[in-house]
């Protein structure tokens, strides 16, 4: 009787177990999902278009949502519909490589345009931060992974606390939680996780000097 009582007790801790690391796992995939690149980005150019708030403004946040997001997503799931893709996140890095040239291309095409025919500056701004941000993603992974997501969203939290101030804690706080949800989903390790936050920073920090 008591090895039967012994028996149960280790099932039912198994159990436990199993549902806390089951809950664990849901909790990280659908941060990992609300805290995707294309969504942060586009979260990015609204909040800018929010601040400017003008017809022309708008005007050019969808213009560069629509080049430098939807047409690289729209290409990606094409690559997943194929088989050419594993998913949407691109876990393999040989299998970025493709994506980001376009990404690039793309994110090259609008800061010219943006130049060119003189857009606001905020929007200027963003457009030259993705643009090395692209090629650096480009290079990087070249050689090693590194987390789009971390870098993504340390960008649109930063930029919201530049923006806002204090108001724009809550989105600082998600960056350390985008990071555990990649790390946790094992899609990137802890260095992985940290270099993105740090290449966001990196980026977006002299950006916010020069364009002031």
């Amino acid at each position: 009787m008591i090895g039967i009582a012994k028996d149960k007790r280790m099932i039912n801790d198994l159990t436990q177990v199993h549902t806390t690391r089951r809950w664990f796992w849901w909790v990280a995939y659908w941060v990992s999902q609300i805290g995707s690149p294309p969504l942060t980005g586009t979260i990015t150019a609204l909040m800018i278009g929010f601040i400017l708030s003008t017809p022309p403004a708008w005007r050019w946040t969808i213009f560069y949502i629509v080049l430098t997001i939807l047409v690289p997503c729209a290409y990606i799931v094409w690559l997943v519909q194929v088989g050419k893709v594993v998913d949407f996140h691109l876990p393999t890095r040989a299998q970025r490589i493709r994506p980001l040239i376009l990404s690039f291309v793309t994110a090259l095409v609008t800061w010219l345009v943006m130049f060119q025919v003189e857009a606001p500056r905020l929007l200027q701004m963003l457009s030259t931060v993705n643009l090395v941000q692209m090629g650096l993603f480009l290079i990087i992974t070249l050689r090693w992974k590194i987390s789009l997501h971390c870098t993504a969203a340390t960008i649109l939290a930063e930029l919201a606390f530049a923006l806002f101030g204090t108001g724009a804690v809550l989105l600082t706080m998600s960056v350390p939680l985008i990071a555990w949800s990649r790390v946790h989903l094992e899609r990137h390790t802890v260095a992985q996780t940290v270099a993105g936050i740090l290449l966001g920073i990196g980026i977006l920090t002299p950006a916010l000097f020069m364009y002031q």
